[in-house]
Formats: structure tokens, sequence, C-alpha cells
């Protein structure tokens, strides 16, 4: 495996290099689920390079640690008929640094997976450097009049709210993982019927991991006076899971929802997991946000195990109540600063995380955040800390 990643690991850093100059004619909307008009073969190349440099800081009187990480993302893009869309998409992160060297952890935290099948390894390793590659995307989907069929590593993205998405069931992920923009996918087959515009019904089944049982679900989604809504209902793991949201307007702002009931499996009890979220744009670009998530049976783990282990759409948050409030403002077209924030209700731990983001050029971005969080002894933040990172994105 590692010998058949070093050769797609070295393909991709030519191909990084090269696809600059073919951009204006590869050009094409990678998101787009419409056939494309045209007949003969295309293919398409897009993705990024950042650098990541991170500060962890304990306290202001412990000692300071500093990483870095060169991240690349390579998509590619293949229709050889209309209607038929071959996408592979792979990760490569060079880690070095303090924590690689110093934390026994490191490997397994930043490169742990609820994948059936991994396509992913670490290729090199010394004392503070660490190379690690993975295929997080490789499907197949076809879609022919009403019908759509994708088959093979994907993201199946049922979430409604901004924060926490209580009916994603295959692909849940963490709003602390920031950098990860394009979200954890799933091994899965999806079966969709259009019935309009606005409505649809889809079938998905995925393999859990070796030892689980997989999730299989249906939802059907609809509009009803502006507003889009779903509902779902399926099998997790080895527990029934049902589950409603909804997108809409209240007035001028916009209104988002999820709920999601978990049947009772083994030691778990049944839970209910809820979200509501609201948010609001001046007309001078100041945004606010609020939203609040309820867990019945929150699971309870440590602050590092929770921060660190892929989350499920059961365990968003290990905390009955949570609260997320958010300011943004565009300070000017290239300059955007923003404000976000979670409250714990049940053990008062908090977070905090400002940002500013410059756009240097049409495709080069400048990222500076900070990650605050705290609470009291046995908190889920305590003893956490702070990070400061600074990462600079060059996209193709």
């Amino acid at each position: 495996m590692n010998r058949v990643l070093w050769s797609v690991w070295v393909m991709a850093s030519l191909i990084s290099l090269t696809v600059q100059a073919q951009t204006d004619s590869l050009a094409m909307d990678t998101t787009a689920r419409t056939p494309p008009k045209a007949k003969t073969p295309v293919f398409a190349v897009s993705g990024y390079v950042k650098y990541l440099n991170t500060i962890s800081i304990p306290g202001l009187s412990d000692e300071w640690t500093f990483d870095n990480q060169v991240h690349n993302r390579l998509k590619l893009r293949y229709q050889p008929i209309a209607g038929l869309t071959v996408s592979i998409a792979m990760r490569n992160r060079l880690f070095f640094g303090q924590s690689v060297s110093r934390n026994p952890l490191f490997v397994a935290q930043t490169t742990r997976t609820l994948d059936y099948v991994n396509l992913g390894g670490v290729l090199f390793r010394e004392q503070s450097v660490l190379l690690h590659s993975v295929f997080d995307r490789a499907n197949v989907d076809f879609q022919h009049g009403h019908w759509q069929v994708t088959v093979g590593k994907q993201r199946v993205n049922w979430g409604k709210s901004y924060v926490w998405n209580p009916n994603d069931i295959f692909n849940a992920y963490s709003f602390f993982d920031f950098d990860y923009e394009e979200r954890p996918g799933t091994d899965a087959g999806l079966i969709r019927r259009y019935l309009g515009t606005q409505s649809s019904i889809e079938v998905v089944g995925s393999l859990g991991k070796r030892g689980g049982r997989g999730t299989v679900a249906a939802l059907y989604k609809f509009n009803r006076q502006g507003t889009d809504g779903q509902v779902l209902i399926g099998k997790m793991d080895s527990s029934w899971v049902v589950g409603a949201g909804w997108a809409g307007q209240l007035r001028d702002a916009g209104l988002k929802g999820e709920v999601s009931y978990f049947g009772p499996s083994g030691n778990s009890p049944g839970t209910f997991v809820g979200d509501v979220s609201v948010d609001y744009t001046m007309p001078n670009t100041l945004t606010f946000r609020l939203e609040g998530l309820v867990n019945s049976h929150p699971l309870r783990a440590d602050a590092l195990a929770f921060l660190t282990q892929p989350v499920t759409a059961r365990t968003l948050i290990n905390n009955s109540v949570s609260v997320f409030g958010a300011v943004g403002y565009e300070i000017t077209p290239l300059v955007v600063a923003n404000l976000n924030s979670i409250w714990n209700i049940d053990d008062r731990s908090y977070y905090l995380n400002p940002s500013v983001t410059i756009n240097l050029k049409d495709n080069t971005e400048l990222l500076v955040t900070a990650q605050v969080l705290s609470g009291r002894t046995g908190s889920l933040f305590s003893g956490i800390g702070s990070f400061v990172f600074t990462r600079l994105k060059w996209s193709f």
C-alpha cells in the first residue's frame, strides 16, 4: 500500500505544479450535479496547497509548542460521456514540529478514520516529520432522466444547520476541525429519484468501520411555501433512527433546524438530539448567528478524546445543552472578520474562535485565527489551553 501511495503522491505533486497553466481550459463547476451538455470526454483537475502554522499554548507560563503542516489536496474529475462522472480526491499532509516528536499518540490522532476501506497510510516518518496521504473521495456518479446513482467514497450531505447536524448520520463532522473544508466522506451507495424541481427521495447504504454494522437510511426532501424540509428513517449501526430537518426564513432572518431520535442499543439508551439555528445579515454585511443543541444522553468523554476522535450525529458534543453564537463583518471586500463562540451549559466550559481572512489574490488567501478553550476543572474544555493558527492557502 505504501509503495502505491508513494507513486500517487509523486504524481499528485507533479500535477499540482503544472495544473495552473491548464486552469483556463479545464475550468468547470466541480460541484454541479447536472450532466454536462458536451458529448466529448471532459477532464478537470483542481485543488489547493496550504501551509498551516500552529502555536499551542497550555498557559502563558507553560511551555509553548510550535508545529507546521503543508497540506495538498488534489481533485480529479472525469466525464467520459454525458451523465457519467468519475471523481477522485486525495489529501497529502506533511507534518513537522514538536508535536510529532513529543506526542506518542500523534499518528493515531491525525490519521483516525471511520471508513470501512481506508485508502491511506503513513508514507514517511522520522522523529519530527510525518507524511500522510489518503484518498477521501473515489466514486462513480451516473445520472439519467430523473435518476441518479453514486457508488464509492462520497459525502452524503443531509445536514441543514451550520454547526451541528443531527441529520448527518453518514458522515458527521467536527466544527473544531476548520482546516478540513471538504469534511469527511463515507463508503456508500446512493440511489436518488428526483420527483420535481425541489423534491426527491433517496436511499443510502454505507459500510461501517470493520466490526461495525454500517448505516442504511432513506430521505425524502420537499419544499413548502419557500421552506425546504426533509424527513428520514433508517438504521445507524444497531440503532433505529428517525429525523427531520428544515431551512427557511423567519421574516428577514434565516431559520434552520434538525431533530433526530436514535433508538436504544446495547448499553446506550434512546437518545434525542435537536438543533435550531437563526442567522441574520444587516445591509452593512454585519452578520449574526445563534444556534442551540440539546442531547438527552450525551457521550461522556474527556476533552482530549472528544476533540481528537471522529464524531457521529449522536455524539456531536459532550453536553446536554450547548449554545453557539457568532458575529461576522466584511471590513472590506477582501478582509472578513469573524468571532465564533460555544458555551456548554452543563459544565460551563466555553470556546472562543476569532478569525480574520484576507484575500491576497483571486486564488490566494491568508487566515489568522485562534481557538481558546477553557472551563472549570473536569469540564469538556478544561486543561486544553489555546491555539493560534496562521494559514496561507493557494487554490488552483
